[in-house]
């Protein structure tokens, strides 16, 4: 046991080693509550302090921010010559091949959900407190839906949206997507946004928009994990060695739950708590088990 632990560590400080002359280069998005560029809350997004917080554990990797627009921010991260890196993300079999994933969960979040206007609930008999069907729902009320250009919602999700017809939905490309597909939700050019409750929430508030509301979606895992995601060549390897190693102790702390509460209202802080807590605890059995078998 001593040798395997002597071992690990040799290998990880091998990598260290390797990566610490070359800083991590990580993408950024103008996507609150995730990144949040220019207001009040200006650098409290989510990710941007979950990578804050990580660098508190690496404190000797410099590492700088590079802001792309959520279209290209896929495309980047797969073809750079050098290597990026970027936050909850993910994994899906088409990005595997030119992406290198963490092992661990990088951020922890509600599922995605449909925002909409209340008076949408009422025209079609909705019940807030019911997740939906969104293939039924758009077919047989013939309602539109929209997304964000490139971006991904889970395997599950998106193959649903595969099924969509093409003309029922608008997808938006730029730097500030949802807030653009919220702004049309007020305005009555779409019906429906897809996006997560955090999201929703955050953009709701922002805008002043007290006629939006949220509703779930049937099929779909209550929780959403995302993960850390480098160029796949050596240095992006190496990278996500490194991250795996820190995120382990990362994810157990208060700081971090703190971090993954903060953009929720109270009723769904509520739930996701519940989420950390068992999570946590199931965490710690598990270590004190391996810990009993050695």
């Amino acid at each position: 046991m001593k040798f395997f632990l002597l071992l690990l560590t040799c290998i990880t400080s091998v990598c260290y080693a390797h990566i610490e002359n070359h800083a991590i280069s990580w993408i950024t998005l103008d996507f609150p509550p995730y990144y949040i560029y220019a207001d009040r809350d200006e650098g409290e997004g989510r990710d941007e302090q979950v990578i804050s917080l990580l660098h508190t554990q690496l404190s000797t990797l410099d590492y700088y921010h590079h802001s792309f627009p959520a279209s290209r921010a896929i495309h980047e991260l797969s073809h750079s010559p050098n290597g990026y890196c970027m936050i909850s993300l993910y994994k899906t079999a088409s990005r595997k091949k030119y992406i290198t994933y963490t092992k661990h969960h990088s951020t922890v979040g509600l599922s995605p959900g449909l925002a909409l206007r209340k008076e949408t609930i009422l025209k079609l008999g909705l019940d807030v407190l019911k997740p939906v069907s969104l293939v039924d729902l758009m077919l047989k009320h013939d309602l539109t839906l929209g997304i964000a250009q490139s971006r991904s919602y889970g395997e599950k999700l998106d193959k649903l949206i595969e099924r969509l017809p093409r003309d029922q939905i608008v997808i938006r490309p730029g730097w500030d997507t949802l807030q653009s597909l919220t702004n049309m939700l007020v305005k009555k050019r779409v019906d429906l946004v897809l996006g997560y409750p955090s999201e929703h929430y955050y953009l709701s508030k922002r805008l002043g928009a007290d006629n939006l509301t949220q509703i779930s979606l049937i099929g779909v895992p209550l929780i959403a994990k995302g993960y850390i995601g480098c160029t796949n060549n050596a240095w992006g390897k190496k990278a996500v060695a490194l991250f795996d190693q820190a995120l382990v102790n990362l994810v157990k702390t208060e700081a971090y739950k703190r971090i993954m509460l903060k953009w929720l209202p109270t009723h769904l802080k509520d739930k996701l708590n519940r989420h950390l807590i068992n999570e946590t605890a199931r965490f710690n059995n598990e270590v004190h088990i391996g810990e009993d078998r050695n």
